[in-house]
């Protein structure tokens, strides 16, 4: 299916250990709709190129009218709130604003940003961008990009990192927690359990109750 995926008319490719940890139920968060297209394209291309029927698969539209009504139903269940604390308009102009700094600094000599984008790269599924700043990191010869570079689960391991430079922010204080926050939620998108335990305490309603544990998937 990864292989599959990187056909120049798929929306989004689709990574082994995306698959395998959304197959088996070990994220809480609904993927993005992409990967739902790009997911039903790929079971279909697979399906026509084998042999198999394709009529109990379902097409496009349906699975996203499937996707948008789950999300529709997990917006009436937390209310107002975002488990995640970011509402996706908001997400996507904080990561424009962040990458866009990144790349500025990663122009400007700094090695840390050209680690930090591909390591970000990773996680919003802009493989190929991923690797040219990689092999930028590892010319540099930034200390963690080796490492990054021989692991056999980048996804994982991104996470890790993300969760590590929130804690580093939310340790800054209040002025540093939207950033804090922008790093938990990329690391939290990737099933990391103490990124989204994290956002959640972050992400408080009035009198400071904290909001409710995700509540697992069926």
């Amino acid at each position: 299916m990864h292989k599959l995926s990187r056909a120049e008319d798929i929306p989004k490719e689709l990574p082994a250990s995306t698959l395998n940890d959304i197959l088996n139920g070990k994220r809480e968060r609904l993927p993005d709709c992409q990967l739902v297209v790009s997911f039903v394209m790929v079971c279909h291309r697979h399906a026509e190129s084998t042999g198999l029927p394709t009529d109990g698969l379902g097409s496009v539209a349906q699975w996203l009218a499937h996707w948008r009504a789950a999300r529709n139903e997990r917006a009436q269940a937390i209310g107002s709130y975002d488990l995640y604390g970011t509402p996706a308009d908001e997400a996507e102009r904080r990561t424009t604003r962040t990458v866009a700094r990144l790349v500025r600094l990663a122009g400007d000599g700094d090695d840390e940003s050209v680690y930090r984008l591909a390591i970000i790269k990773v996680l919003t599924g802009e493989n190929a961008e991923a690797r040219y700043w990689l092999h930028v990191a590892r010319q540099r010869r930034h200390p963690g990009a080796e490492a990054f570079a021989a692991t056999s689960r980048p996804e994982e391991f991104a996470a890790g990192q993300c969760f590590a430079y929130g804690q580093t922010y939310e340790q800054a204080g209040a002025a540093k927690e939207e950033i804090a926050r922008f790093y938990y939620k990329l690391a939290a998108d990737h099933g990391h359990p103490q990124a989204i335990e994290r956002l959640r305490a972050l992400r408080t309603v009035p009198f400071g109750k904290l909001l409710p544990a995700p509540v697992p998937t069926t």
